[in-house]
């Protein structure tokens, strides 16, 4: 290896070991190749079962034939080539992505094989505001002594005496961790960390000690926020259109789902899905399941019955805010043609009571939609209410 390409990689914080090139799962790596530069050149990255990775002829990209496994996660240093450079880089490595590859390049002049393996070292993939489990076994013995820290020596948790230790906890962990202590016994020192933060992300050690003798093991923890929601939109016709997504780093690693009354209709590998409403009448819902984070999401939309009387009232009910572990958020809109306007809202922490969004008394001067919107972390509701009263004179909502 050049020592040129040698400066790059370490500029780009890739780890060679053993001939081998190490790469955080998530993260992305950089595969190196070098050549003698020259003209009409030919660049074929290829896995040992003949994946093609990624392609490069006639002075563009050519990926028609690309691995749908590395779509849109590669890219070569297009401005390096004419330089001899014709190194590879994958982002959001996963697993699957452990392999020997292969860097053909062609010119004029001759014609090069280079092969790299890649070995993706596990992390763990957690999502901001939920929970998470580090993984941790060993073999049981007495006098039981685990410690988690991070890199700098911080106290995340400890065991000992058979009972958990917290008097020097870090406090940015204080009430948020826990171990398994009934599986202890059988070898299980794993890691329970609630309502992460991104300041979480770091290097854990799990340090665990027995008579027997110790054990250390590292594992990376890093943080996503995905922010899933579900919106809508109407035509010129009043016809609704439902939108759901998440901001996934890696849509191949997303399914969202949509259905109606609870049957399944529709299935997309995205982090952006839409569904027009054929019935109002219907229940619609779609779920938003992501594989890394192993963590599922819900969108909920409805039309409720509408309101043609004077003096009716519309109710937003928070009635799925009171046992889940999140905070909720609730707002109450009145749309107008193509104006929205917001006309209450809440915004309640953890341990409340059942709350409700009222607005009474209602007349032809509020005719329009009535848009309540609930959502925590783990699910999101929408729910419609027309409003169409005749009457010529009424109040307006108090």
């Amino acid at each position: 290896m050049s020592t040129m390409l040698f400066l790059f990689l370490m500029f780009w914080g890739c780890t060679i070991i053993h001939g081998a090139i190490l790469g955080e799962q998530n993260k992305d790596v950089i595969l190196p190749c070098s050549f003698n530069p020259g003209e009409e050149v030919v660049i074929h990255w290829i896995t040992s079962d003949n994946k093609n990775v990624h392609s490069y002829y006639r002075t563009t990209d050519q990926l028609q034939s690309q691995d749908i496994g590395y779509s849109g996660r590669t890219s070569l240093f297009l401005h390096e080539i004419s330089k001899g450079n014709a190194s590879l880089l994958i982002r959001h490595l996963k697993k699957s992505d452990e392999y020997m590859y292969k860097c053909y390049v062609g010119t004029k002049a001759g014609s090069k094989e280079t092969e790299v393996t890649l070995q993706v070292i596990g992390a763990i993939l957690g999502e901001q505001r939920r929970a998470v489990i580090l993984p941790c076994s060993f073999n049981p013995g007495e006098d039981l002594v685990i410690h988690w820290t991070i890199s700098d020596n911080t106290n995340v948790h400890s065991y000992y005496r058979t009972a958990d230790q917290l008097q020097n906890q870090d406090t940015g962990y204080s009430g948020r961790t826990s171990l398994f202590l009934n599986e202890i016994s059988k070898g299980n020192a794993s890691l329970l960390i609630r309502h992460l933060k991104k300041s979480d992300e770091n290097t854990y050690k799990c340090y665990v000690g027995t008579k027997a003798g110790n054990i250390e093991n590292k594992i990376t923890l890093q943080i996503i926020d995905l922010q899933r929601t579900i919106k809508y939109n109407r035509d010129d016709d009043g016809r609704i259109k439902l939108t759901c997504s998440v901001n996934a780093p890696s849509p191949e690693d997303v399914i969202i789902r949509w259905y109606e009354n609870d049957q399944k209709v529709q299935e997309d590998q995205s982090n952006h899905s839409t569904y027009a409403v054929r019935n109002n009448s219907l229940k619609y819902h779609c779920t938003i399941d992501h594989s890394t984070v192993q963590s599922s999401w819900t969108g909920t939309w409805t039309m409720k019955e509408p309101i043609k009387m004077e003096d009716d009232h519309v109710s937003c009910m928070c009635n799925f805010c009171e046992a889940g572990d999140t905070d909720c958020y609730g707002k109450c809109n009145l749309s107008r043609e193509t104006n929205e306007e917001p006309i209450a809202l809440m915004n309640y922490s953890l341990h409340r009571e059942e709350h409700t969004l009222n607005s009474s008394k209602l007349s032809a001067i509020d005719n329009g939609y009535f848009i309540c919107l609930i959502k925590t972390e783990q699910k999101m509701s929408i729910e419609m209410t027309s409003v169409n009263i005749t009457a010529e004179e009424g109040q307006k909502i108090r």
